[in-house]
């Protein structure tokens, strides 16, 4: 059909996407205290390996997750694929780091998703089955919340508390770091965006020593919206694109200048 004349050439539109994945980033550079989730998944891809085996199940850390990570090979972003799984997320990771025990494996939660069934982590503790798990806390249903906004509501999506038993988590609830040690695993708690990548390398630490699964908790601000939309033509954008051919550009009009 190509050599008779009936397929049109599409060259050019592949060329104006690529360039367009090139040039339109979100932005992630945030230096925000609580930290915002989209600095969480920049710090992970400068810090993780290209060939890292990314697992994650459903809600707005899934979505930012899958927008944000870098995943460069097969079979190296691990997800359900399905809608209502919580909890998925502790077993896939026992289950891909088991079958493929060279790899880098790294989990990527929120906060009710890592709650949903982690009990789980005391299996990987008993069967010596380490692996990194990131949870993005915002003591909050996300998702839900999001999807609520357009019926102006904000009801019994919630997770947050006053623990009288932490109280350095100012109203965050759940204490995860001592669920997680009570389960034979280590965790690392993180406020700050520059304390991420240190906490990764502690973690990596962790595991070679004890070969358990290590918890990276990062608090996040409260409410974080997460690009999505209707159609592929109408995505709402909460965040401001970065347009890297404009920055380019007027870094090459003042290098011609100065020169």
């Amino acid at each position: 059909m190509k050599m008779a004349g009936r397929l049109p050439c599409r060259k050019s539109w592949v060329a104006d996407v690529q360039k367009r994945r090139r040039t339109m980033q979100r932005k992630s550079d945030f230096d925000n205290v609580p930290v915002k989730p989209q600095r969480v998944y920049r710090e992970m891809n400068q810090y993780f390996p290209r060939d890292v085996r990314y697992v994650s199940t459903i809600g707005l850390s899934q979505i930012a997750a899958a927008q944000f990570l870098s995943v460069n090979e097969p079979r190296h972003w691990i997800n359900c694929g399905q809608a209502g799984p919580l909890g998925w997320t502790i077993p896939a990771a026992i289950g891909v780091k088991t079958a493929s025990p060279d790899s880098d494996v790294v989990a990527i939660s929120g906060d009710y998703d890592f709650q949903f069934m982690i009990e789980e982590l005391a299996v990987a503790a008993q069967f010596k089955v380490p692996y990194i798990h990131v949870v993005v806390n915002n003591s909050y249903l996300g998702l839900i919340r999001q999807a609520q906004r357009g019926f102006e509501m904000d009801y019994c999506v919630q997770l947050a508390f006053d623990n009288i038993n932490a109280p350095e988590l100012n109203g965050y609830g759940v204490d995860h770091v001592k669920v997680v040690e009570g389960l034979g695993c280590k965790a690392i708690r993180v406020f700050k965006p520059e304390d991420i990548a240190p906490a990764f390398a502690e973690a990596r630490d962790l595991m070679a020593e004890f070969s358990v699964p290590v918890v990276v908790e990062v608090i996040l601000e409260r409410v974080t919206n997460i690009a999505m939309g209707t159609e592929i033509d109408n995505i709402n954008e909460f965040e401001p694109i970065e347009d890297l051919e404009d920055i380019e550009e007027a870094i090459l009009k003042e290098e011609v200048e100065t020169a």
